[in-house]
């Protein structure tokens, strides 16, 4: 949409103004109905959940929200540009409401049908996509999303703000102790600030002291699974490789359900950005690279299960079950295990005292409380280390790099090394450790010891972002299938000789697939596997593959060949 308008839109940065051919026009037209439209016409409202993609063929239509009972206009759009932003794939609810400015007529293409058109037009599927993301994005610098009040003191209100941002739930995040509009919202809302934390939506409802589940339901990003299915595949952790495994998997016709803790994208989704995946010569985001898969996953057919964390697998070849903490369960004829790693912590006093208030495992999880001038610390020398270090540094960040060895290009790429070494912003701290956090309330300073001459240096740093690698999240699955001495899942030709005369493989006439753990039907695919190599492009791989081997198991073919094929022994 493009700023500019008799309604005067609120100053700010410009919205993604885009205009559609008479072409492009032509071809929407045969999916579409016209209608006519006059002033006033509200096509959308904030709250909503669901509407149909719209394209102006004459006349204005204004975006606008409201909050606390005050509406502001964002934008307007004239003949030739197309009302729709994001949620319009993802099923979120509006952020917005659409009013016709000044009377005309707008072509109307159900979203069904826009699928459709992309598919035959994939110039114009990715422009449109990619002009949707845009819109995500200036919506987030408006302010467009929902609000979050409550105390960054109060551990709730850390996790509300973890949930959106790893989700990519535009938000604002409301301090009742520092922030002034907080008492406006709460006083609109007959709410007391001891209630908090509280989210509000667009639309007016408000959630108090909600679970993740209950903002993932409002929000409308939730999912469940279906009463009485079994699944063909049930994949559990939407990272890099269960993505893969979801879209691969339900695009060859398999009945699919994703499950995840807490949001699509896994860690990749926290990465600052991604300049070695193949095919994004300048880089590509883990926010993006993770909203893509996401789109992807859903225009695929498959189910998404979200917030939940699986607690226990059983059952045997004929019907795995997997228990969730939702108190729900998912019956399915095989499992992928994609579940990754768990952040690992350091130990220095203090730290305790401040997660979410300063020290953080992702460079993303901090960008709503630290200002761009702040100095920060990174302990950790590999990639998502170097990663972090230069997207922060771009933002303005002093960033202190701490890292027990004394050579950088030891655990991280060369590209990364050579952009970070010179650079006057970044301080690489070698043969050191954190000892100490200090501050009051928040984080203000740490203490750093150099473990060869034993001296302390105080730095200050408004965040430690602590990124030193992580551990398997298999504690779940013990008892259920083989794990290596550091939990991950043992996999194909590193189980043991002879496993297909063993039980539970008697009467398989086969070996192990080379992703498959010790239970049959059971497949483990990225950093969770033993023996994988952590990389992004290389989980998407595995998560591939998991499903040819999905498809194999079944005794289904899905568009692969008909001969079975073991890679293992």
């Amino acid at each position: 949409m493009a700023s500019g308008s008799p309604a005067r839109p609120v100053p700010g940065p410009d919205t993604v103004q885009v205009r559609l051919t008479g072409d492009q026009i032509s071809l929407l037209r045969r999916e579409g109905e016209v209608r006519p439209v006059a002033a006033g016409d509200v096509l959308f409202r904030e709250g909503d959940r669901g509407y149909d993609f719209l394209v102006i063929l004459a006349g204005q239509v204004a975006i606008v929200d409201h909050q606390a009972g005050t509406e502001r206009v964002l934008a307007t759009g004239g003949a030739g540009e197309f009302v729709a932003e994001l949620n319009l794939l993802t099923g979120e609810r509006l952020f917005t409401t659409a009013v016709v400015a000044e009377a005309g007529e707008i072509l109307v293409v159900p979203v069904a049908r826009l699928r459709d058109v992309i598919g035959v037009d994939q110039a114009l599927g990715q422009w449109i996509i990619r002009t949707m993301f845009e819109r995500r994005q200036w919506l987030a610098r408006m302010q467009a999303g929902m609000r979050i009040v409550g105390s960054l003191s109060s551990a709730h209100t850390r996790r509300l703000l973890e949930f959106a941002v790893r989700n990519r739930i535009p938000h604002v995040w409301l301090d009742t102790e520092s922030d002034p509009a907080a008492a406006v919202v709460l006083k609109h809302h007959d709410t007391d600030a001891s209630h908090t934390p509280v989210v509000v939506l667009r639309g007016g409802e408000m959630l108090t002291q909600p679970t993740n589940a209950e903002v993932a339901r409002a929000a409308g990003i939730a999912g469940a699974p279906k009463a009485g299915v079994t699944y063909d595949v049930v994949i559990v952790g939407a990272g890099p490789a269960g993505l893969a495994a979801a879209v691969y998997g339900a695009s060859e016709g398999l009945q699919v359900a994703l499950v995840d803790t807490i949001a699509v994208g896994g860690q990749i989704g926290t990465t600052s950005r991604i300049e070695n995946y193949l095919g994004f010569p300048v880089g590509v985001s883990g926010e993006e690279f993770a909203q893509r898969a996401f789109i992807q996953v859903l225009q695929f057919g498959a189910s998404l299960v979200l917030p939940a964390t699986a607690t226990r697998l059983s059952g045997d070849d004929e019907g795995r079950v997997i228990e969730l903490d939702t108190g729900d369960s998912l019956t399915a004829r095989t499992v992928i295990i994609a579940t990754g790693v768990s952040y690992r912590m350091i130990e220095a006093d203090g730290l305790d005292r401040f997660g979410g208030l300063g020290v953080y495992y992702s460079p993303l999880a901090g960008r709503d409380e630290i200002r761009a001038d702040d100095p920060v610390v990174i302990v950790g020398g590999g990639n998502s280390a170097g990663q972090a270090a230069i997207w922060l540094a771009d933002r303005g960040h002093h960033v202190t790099i701490v890292v027990r060895g004394g050579d950088l290009t030891a655990s991280m790429s060369r590209y990364l090394t050579e952009r970070i070494i010179g650079r006057r912003d970044i301080e690489i701290r070698y043969h050191s450790v954190v000892r100490r956090l200090d501050g009051a309330g928040r984080l203000k300073c740490v203490d750093v010891e150099n473990n060869l001459t034993k001296t302390h240096a105080t730095l200050a740093a408004s965040a430690l972002f602590v990124l030193i690698g992580a551990e398997p999240r298999t504690g779940w699955l013990a008892g259920a299938v083989r794990l290596d001495k550091s939990g991950y899942l043992v996999t194909g030709p590193a189980l043991e000789d002879r496993t297909r005369f063993r039980s539970p493989w008697t009467g398989q006439d086969r070996d192990p697939f080379l992703l498959e753990t010790s239970a049959p039907g059971i497949f483990a695919a990225g950093d969770v596997r033993s023996g994988s190599v952590k990389r992004a492009a290389a989980a998407v791989g595995e998560g591939s593959i998991a499903i040819r081997f999905v498809s194999e198991h079944l005794g289904r073919r899905a568009g692969f060949e008909k001969e079975a094929v073991s890679l293992g022994r």
